[in-house]
């Protein structure tokens, strides 16, 4: 790696990929890859490059081949995940992901999210729910790990669980309006038809274009409640 940094192409290139100009910073990684063919970092960077192109099926090729030569390098496992979840590839990217887990545990709390939204996709809900609790174990700031395990919860009609994750949700996002109409949802499931209204109504003031919230609202308004 001295050798490779010592080496003005390699200079040139990272700056240019510091500072974003992607065409560049190719050419110039390219012809590293040239001089040090079994260099498993250009080829990552490469990797990168190709990713923030927008070239997906050539970031995964460049992170296939960083793994070939670092088996364990966890950052290409992540960002080959990512790229088949971006290219709509699910099960390719649980996949990766999941090895990305195995390989590193949870230092890359973020293929938690990924993990989770993925396992949603695939109607895979139980697992997903496992995901977002990782999440929001690993990395308590992460707030929309509690949103989507809510909704989550909701479909699965665990009502009580859901309000509690709503409530920590907003905690940090007041202003946040669909949350305040999951929260209503909550309330109505387990049947505090007062506090839905009162989310529900929350929810109106803060996106008055919320059709479901404003139909929620009139319904529970005009309603004689046991």
């Amino acid at each position: 790696m001295n050798d490779i940094k010592a080496d003005p192409a390699y200079m040139d290139g990272m700056e240019a990929f510091l500072i974003g100009d992607w065409t560049v910073a190719k050419d110039f990684f390219l012809l590293l890859d040239k001089h040090f063919p079994d260099n498993y970092y250009i080829i990552f960077i490469l990797g990168n490059i190709f990713y923030s192109q927008g070239d997906l099926e050539k970031s995964i090729e460049y992170y296939k081949k960083t793994i070939a030569l670092r088996k364990n390098f966890g950052n290409a496992y992540y960002k080959m995940g990512v790229s088949y979840f971006k290219m709509g590839k699910f099960n390719e990217a649980l996949h990766v992901l999941k090895k990305l887990i195995q390989v590193e545990g949870p230092q890359h709390i973020m293929a938690y999210y990924y993990l989770g939204v993925i396992s949603i996709n695939l109607s895979q809900d139980e697992d997903a729910i496992e995901y977002f609790d990782k999440l929001r174990l690993a990395s308590p700031q992460t707030k929309m790990a509690e949103f989507f395990e809510a909704r989550l919860r909701i479909k699965r009609h665990e009502f009580e669980p859901a309000r509690d994750l709503i409530k920590q949700f907003l905690n940090a996002s007041p202003d946040f309006a669909e949350a305040h109409y999951l929260l209503g949802v909550a309330y109505m499931g387990m049947h505090k038809n007062m506090k839905a209204l009162n989310s529900f109504s929350k929810a109106l003031e803060l996106n008055p274009d919320d059709k479901r919230s404003a139909l929620k609202v009139d319904s529970l308004s005009t309603t004689d409640w046991p």
